[in-house]
């Protein structure tokens, strides 16, 4: 920055006597050499500061790793949930413009309401081990045609659907660890912190970018990247890079070997992640990523890399991931008040949210949104049969759609084991439950109408509660002295401030939705 400066002053001082001597295009062609230049000095400089934090990295990786037993996967708990949705005589058309009678709030000032932000507490019991067979599928199905990989210089492999290509990533990048010892790993580390690597490393960012990859995201692409890359028998390799590639990127990661010798790469995740079994480390729960084998003993290499930050299972909005001829699922829905749309699911961001983990964020769901042709093609539909009417009006449009336009199962029915499902899985499946409901019918809400949302977790039960922008009687709950009214998406044929009976006057963890 300094030299920077300094160039500037030069230029500034000297722009009367370069207007003088040369033409402005000169002017314009040695400012630019110029600022070439410094650019080249701070490359330099960040080149520098990159090896010896590498250098530095692999020293420390020579030392011998620290022993660990592995924990078990938590199993994902299963939600009691009752085998049916309550259904309630439906209130006539009339009726939606007539003030909803006052009830007693489920909870008032003063009195305790648990609220846990970005936190679940899930009472389930009977844990079955999930079946990736089990994948029930909508009624209309379009053919299904694989991507066809184009032959270009450099890697290319297929993410979700979407054809990618690292370009000039070639047999020069290809490497063979020794073993996964100690000092194994040491020496390949010090290959891949090589600037052989950093086009590689350019061209994985640009892709996260590009299709607005989460942080779970980018660890699928770059798992992708290279195991596509190495052979089936070098799969140390692959995990290795994949690594190197997260450290490079800011990530915080750890590595260790197993006791049958295979390399692994270990995420540290702030909140509970069902099915994956995990390291404690200094109060830290470090999950494997790694399902090809069962070791009980990890040898763990466990040091920070500069100014590294956690990844997270937040996800702002889904991945872009649609490409044509992709095996897409054709709905129509039609709720009980003549709401009908169709739509059209693409298969790829389906099999993305197979892959992604279970976690006890219920807002993460909801905050993910939908998909944006999914959007494109849903919400000008609902949008026009809200038009003219009140917010009031529009939720309570919104909310018996959700409530009579899908069909009610269990996840241990459709699926065999318990899972929530993002807002595009919902609109995919054939069925769906009160967590489901409750998670769509919040992201309506919040995309459509603009108006705040919180989650109700009851003991057997998932609902909802809607900030409105004027007063509206019925069940509520009161949150930092704002009053969120009950719309509960499987109490089929309830308004407004209906909670339904089973979960009214009693207390409900409540989760924000908040968008980080």
């Amino acid at each position: 920055m300094v030299m920077l400066l300094v160039v500037l002053c030069i230029l500034v001082s000297c722009t009367q006597q370069l207007y003088a001597q040369e033409n402005f295009e000169e002017y314009k062609r040695r400012f630019k050499s110029m600022f070439e230049t410094h650019k080249k000095v701070q490359a330099c400089g960040f080149e520098e500061y990159r090896k010896r934090l590498n250098a530095e990295y692999a020293l420390y990786m020579r030392q011998a790793w620290s022993e660990y037993n592995v924990n078990p996967a938590k199993p994902v708990p299963q939600r009691k949930e009752p085998i049916g949705p309550v259904v309630k005589t439906p209130r006539e058309q009339s009726e939606l413009v007539k003030p909803i009678p006052e009830k007693k709030p489920i909870a008032e000032p003063g009195k305790p309401v648990e609220e846990h932000e970005n936190e679940v507490q899930l009472p389930f019991d009977n844990i079955v081990v999930p079946d990736k067979s089990i994948r029930p599928l909508a009624p209309v199905i379009s053919p299904e045609t694989k991507p066809v990989l184009p032959t270009v210089p450099g890697h290319t492999f297929s993410y979700y659907g979407m054809v990618c290509k690292i370009a000039g990533m070639n047999s020069t990048h290809s490497f063979s660890l020794k073993g996964v010892k100690e000092d194994d790993v040491a020496d390949a580390w010090e290959i891949l912190s090589g600037e052989n690597y950093l086009p590689i490393l350019s061209q994985c960012d640009d892709y996260r970018k590009k299709l607005n990859l989460c942080d779970w995201g980018y660890v699928r692409f770059l798992q992708e990247m290279t195991t596509n890359f190495f052979s089936v028998s070098q799969n140390n390799e692959a995990v290795l890079l994949q690594i190197y590639l997260l450290v490079q990127s800011g990530y915080k990661v750890r590595m260790a070997r197993t006791d049958d010798n295979r390399l692994v790469m270990l995420i540290p995740i702030e909140h509970d992640v069902y099915n994956y079994s995990y390291l404690t480390v200094d109060g830290i729960s470090y999950y494997v990523i790694d399902k090809r084998g069962t070791a009980k003993t990890f040898y763990l290499y466990n040091r920070a890399f500069s100014k590294e930050i956690s990844l997270s299972l937040y996800m702002p909005s889904p991945p872009i991931l649609q490409v044509a001829g992709v095996k897409t699922t054709i709905r129509t829905l039609t709720s009980k008040k003549d709401v009908s749309v169709t739509i059209e699911t693409d298969k790829n961001i389906i099999d993305f949210y197979n892959d992604y983990p279970i976690s006890s964020q219920w807002g993460y769901y909801s905050m993910a949104s939908l998909s944006e042709n999914i959007k494109q093609g849903l919400y000008p539909i609902l949008q026009k049969y809200m038009k003219g009417l009140s917010k009031v009006q529009s939720v309570d449009l919104l909310l018996n759609f959700v409530q009579t336009a899908f069909e009610y199962k269990t996840d241990g029915e459709q699926f065999g084991y318990e899972r929530p499902l993002f807002g595009d899985e919902t609109l995919y499946y054939p069925y769906c439950d009160c967590e489901d409901r409750s998670i769509l019918f919040s992201i309506f809400v919040r995309d459509l109408l603009g108006l705040d949302v919180v989650l109700l977790n009851y003991p057997n039960h998932l609902s909802t509660a809607v900030k409105f922008d004027e007063d509206v009687n019925g069940d509520h709950v009161i949150l930092d002295g704002d009053k969120y009214v009950i719309c509960d998406p499987t109490y089929i044929g309830a308004g407004i401030g209906d909670a339904m009976p089973s979960s009214r006057n009693k207390s409900a963890i409540i989760h924000r939705i908040i968008n980080e």
